[in-house]
């Protein structure tokens, strides 16, 4: 299979491609985009595609979509009502007031937490030279961190990539894990606190 990808992984369509895939994921949250960067970035590992390459790519297709999302944020403001990305909303609302800026760099690493944090951003108009200082952040640090899963899945499974994808998968589905749950026991201490006060 991998000698069929192989003509496509020396293209430089692909790094087009990528960007696309990453910017659109920044708010149509159904594209797959760490799977996809994760799989490059373990078949990186075998000197197709090129590692800095797809770094540029992903991170410039990050900020782009973070953009876009920020500039929606702007236009729709108050219209996210209900939902798992109204919850997101709220979260970001309260971590964006509360940390500021900051809170877009973590966001960027969180399930649904970029869509939010750019949403919020945008609606409450924070201004776009910060905000975008702090995307460029965010889309350079997490493009490091997905490629490197990819890479050490690639590094560890030399000789079978796709199964050196799976493993950098596998691995940054287990550190989502990880955080999801460490995020949901810090809720749940909060609300507790909240509820004896």
């Amino acid at each position: 299979m991998i000698d069929h990808l192989t003509p496509l992984l020396s293209s430089p369509w692909l790094y087009v491609i990528v960007f696309l895939i990453v910017a659109v994921d920044g708010f149509l949250v159904v594209v797959p985009s760490e799977t996809v960067v994760i799989s490059l970035g373990a078949l990186s590992a075998a000197g197709h595609p090129n590692l800095a390459a797809l770094l540029v790519a992903v991170a410039a297709g990050g900020v782009a979509g973070d953009r876009v999302t920020y500039l929606l944020g702007r236009r729709a403001g108050g219209l996210l009502r209900s939902g798992r990305l109204a919850a997101a909303k709220e979260k970001a609302e309260a971590a964006l007031s509360r940390h500021g800026a900051v809170a877009i760099l973590v966001g960027r690493f969180l399930p649904y937490g970029r869509t939010a944090t750019a949403l919020v951003a945008g609606s409450a108009s924070m201004p776009m030279a910060r905000f975008q200082l702090f995307s460029v952040l965010a889309g350079i640090g997490w493009a490091v961190y997905v490629l490197g899963l990819g890479r050490l899945g690639g590094a560890l499974f030399t000789r079978q990539p796709l199964l050196g994808a799976a493993c950098g998968i596998l691995f940054g589905m287990c550190l989502a894990g990880v955080c999801a749950i460490r995020e949901k026991r810090r809720a749940s201490i909060d609300d507790g606190e909240l509820v004896r006060t």
